[in-house]
């Protein structure tokens, strides 16, 4: 079958999309950082990232639009957070992928 007739199930999207957003290692910092404080962070926390504040500003509300991160409070006291249960599913469809990966692993014993 060629590969354009494949119709991807609603998880493969998904974990395709979730991947596509975070392929920045800006974007990876911002969620460590995020994690790091407890999922709970100020925009000038994310700041202390070594890429200008207009940067960080544009990846926050891609990563925002995306459903990934969250805004709560006011402009003057926002704080982001990560969307938990959003993380908690990706987290495990990816694991799910990379369990049903060690099945294909060759016997290097019999090479």
């Amino acid at each position: 079958m060629p590969y354009f007739d494949l119709k991807f199930s609603t998880t493969d999207n998904e974990l395709a999309n979730f991947a596509k957003a975070l392929a920045l290692p800006v974007r990876i910092a911002i969620v460590r950082i995020i994690i790091a404080n407890g999922n709970s962070v100020s925009k000038e926390s994310l700041y202390t990232i070594p890429f200008n504040h207009e940067t960080i500003t544009k990846h926050l509300a891609e990563l925002r639009r995306l459903g990934i991160i969250k805004a709560h409070g006011l402009r003057s006291s926002l704080k982001y957070s990560l969307d938990e249960q959003l993380f908690q599913q990706m987290a495990d469809g990816f694991a799910m992928l990379f369990d049903s990966m060690r099945t294909f692993e060759p016997d290097l014993q019999s090479c």
